[in-house]
């Protein structure tokens, strides 16, 4: 299995009967929980995932975002459902240096990163991904949207206990959803 994204067979919609989110016109928004499907919460319980937040990146054509890792540096996941946002293309990246000096902060819904510059990282992978996908958001990333509006629906995942999974341990617990690759 690929250690950054993962295709996944998942059908149900993220979100609750009524939530559009082509009305989202912020860059990022973060979701109550309450609003998330309660068969995708279901699905993940037994197989000993929770949820314990969501949100909502809405990227216009020509948007590129900056490289970064969610929350800290390390390794831990996301379920993305990407809507739309043809032809864009997410990357990973390595750290050339672990003692690399990097931007610490926090985005618009008081969450936290690591902003990394490209000249302290190393090209590692990129795909497009268009619906589910399993992502590695622990490791320097971006997101490059060329031709259309791009709407990522994002689960961030824990054990039951509240742990951030790794991606080995969410493959694991993901197995059966997983799409395998070439």
């Amino acid at each position: 299995m690929n250690i950054y994204c993962n295709p996944l067979t998942l059908t149900i919609p993220p979100l609750r009967d009524g939530y559009d989110i082509t009305k989202v016109t912020v860059p990022h928004l973060a979701i109550d929980v309450a609003d998330i499907n309660p068969e995708i919460k279901e699905i993940l319980f037994k197989l000993g995932i929770t949820v314990e937040w969501a949100e909502i990146f809405y990227r216009m054509p020509g948007a590129i975002g900056y490289i970064h890792s969610d929350l800290k540096a390390g390794d831990f996941t996301k379920i993305n459902w990407i809507y739309k946002g043809n032809q864009s293309i997410m990357t990973w990246y390595t750290v050339n240096d672990a003692d690399v000096k990097y931007t610490s902060g926090l985005t618009s819904t008081d969450t936290k990163y690591i902003r990394y510059s490209s000249d302290d990282v190393t090209f590692a992978y990129s795909t497009n991904i268009l619906g589910p996908a399993l992502v590695q958001v622990g490791a320097p990333h971006t997101v490059i949207n060329p031709v259309e509006d791009r709407y990522c629906v994002c689960l961030c995942l824990s054990d039951l206990h509240g742990k951030r999974l790794t991606m080995a341990e969410s493959q694991n617990l993901l197995q059966d959803y997983i799409i395998a690759s070439n």
